[in-house]
């Protein structure tokens, strides 16, 4: 029996070809797929975050940098002790009473700075007790009593006018009127009769009387912070209360201090001494530990550091530094200043080592150009003081005149 015959039309499309059976792959996991298996990684990470942020706001409002000579922010103090740095003053700066009472001890003569960022117990301030100096910023009455018992809280006031100092104290008079605004100042009262009340009362000035060292209490400490110094005469004031002495021991008390406490004769233990951040410490790190050990995610590479300029004009500087010096009348340390600059660019020029003395420099200018070696001396040998500041630009007219023909001799 043969096989039946299919007819198919001429016209008719043929049989589509049965295609072998394709095999399946995985279907690529979406990006909500990815966030929904890593939901506990991230729910860590959002903890930690806060736990982070709470941390570093509670930080801030503990001391925020207030006066402190290594802050930048406006209620730091960076900028007057980078300028008593730079005038040969050497700033330390100390958290604690214990560090405070060895710089004094190891320095002669030193200033003691007392900022207003804790109270000064009575343990804490007979530890400093051999300061040759004090300057107390915006002290409280706990402070006063132990570190100037002769003065005495007031009252707060505001001046939105300039204040004129009104007193015979010889930085008073050089700094003249300070600026008013909406800063509060303090005043404080004395019974003591050798005492200088400057600008309204909000600074005092008192001798070394008996055993107590000589004592400046200022009620106006937002004077000495980034955000006021260049303001009226509160550069020329910061500098002369705080650049008397070769040091300055800048203590910022802390309310941690050990000597804050009561002394009950008894040792601090091992958790006294613990600084109060570390609890908080350890446990962000046991929380950034247990993330890493649970991530299982893909490595990004190498961290990639891309150096970013910083550009800062030189002029303002130069600016910014004269008009300290104005203000300061400081008319020798500007002239020494001229001077210094003309000698290290004339060795450059006359390609003499940096050890080169003054009258070594002296000696090959007046070759170079001609002029009589005293001539040459008295303008680049530091010498007499310029009354004044015509006299000062004469000087810097004749150092930059001498460079110019030495350049083209």
């Amino acid at each position: 029996m043969s096989a039946p015959t299919v007819h198919r039309d001429a016209g008719a499309p043929p049989p589509p070809a049965t295609a072998p059976a394709a095999t399946s792959t995985p279907a690529a996991p979406t990006m909500r797929a990815r966030l929904r298996a890593n939901r506990g990684l991230l729910v860590i990470c959002a903890l930690v975050l806060v736990v982070g942020l709470l941390i570093a706001l509670a930080q801030s409002r503990q001391r925020s940098g207030l006066l402190d000579p290594d802050a930048v922010d406006p209620s730091g103090a960076q900028a007057v002790a980078t300028i008593l740095r730079d005038q040969g003053v050497t700033v330390v700066r100390v958290t604690s009473a214990t560090a405070a009472r060895d710089a004094i001890a190891s320095a002669a003569d030193a200033t003691l700075l007392v900022a207003p960022t804790a109270p000064v117990s009575p343990r804490m301030a007979r530890a400093v007790a051999g300061a040759g100096r004090l300057v107390l910023l915006s002290p409280d009455p706990g402070t006063l009593d132990g570190l100037a018992p002769w003065a005495s809280l007031d009252s707060p006031t505001v001046s939105a006018a300039d204040v004129e100092p009104y007193c015979s104290w010889d930085v008073a008079v050089r700094a003249g009127s300070l600026p008013g605004g909406t800063d509060v100042a303090v005043q404080y009262s004395t019974t003591r009769t050798d005492v200088a009340r400057c600008w309204d009362s909000t600074v005092l000035d008192a001798p070394a009387a008996g055993s107590g060292p000589a004592t400046t209490v200022v009620g106006r400490a937002s004077a000495l912070t980034n955000a006021r110094l260049a303001d009226g005469g509160n550069a020329a004031f910061a500098l002369g209360a705080l650049g008397r002495s070769p040091t300055l021991v800048w203590w910022l008390p802390s309310a941690n201090d050990p000597l804050q406490q009561p002394d009950t004769g008894e040792a601090p233990s091992i958790a006294d001494l613990v600084p109060s951040w570390v609890p908080w410490a350890l446990v962000q790190f046991a929380l950034a530990v247990l993330v890493v050990v649970w991530w299982r995610g893909r490595r990004l590479g190498r961290v990639v550091v891309e150096p970013l300029p910083v550009v800062v004009r030189g002029t303002e500087v130069v600016e910014g530094r004269g008009r300290l010096y104005r203000r300061m009348h400081a008319r020798q340390r500007a002239a020494d200043a001229l001077r210094s600059a003309a000698l290290a660019r004339l060795r450059r020029r006359l390609s003499l080592p940096r050890s080169a003395d003054a009258a070594t420099v002296v000696s090959a200018v007046s070759g170079r150009t001609g002029r009589a070696d005293a001539d040459v001396a008295a303008l680049l040998v530091p010498g007499r003081t310029p009354p004044d500041d015509a006299d000062l630009t004469r000087l810097a007219t004749a150092l930059d005149q001498l460079e110019n023909e030495v350049r083209h001799s």
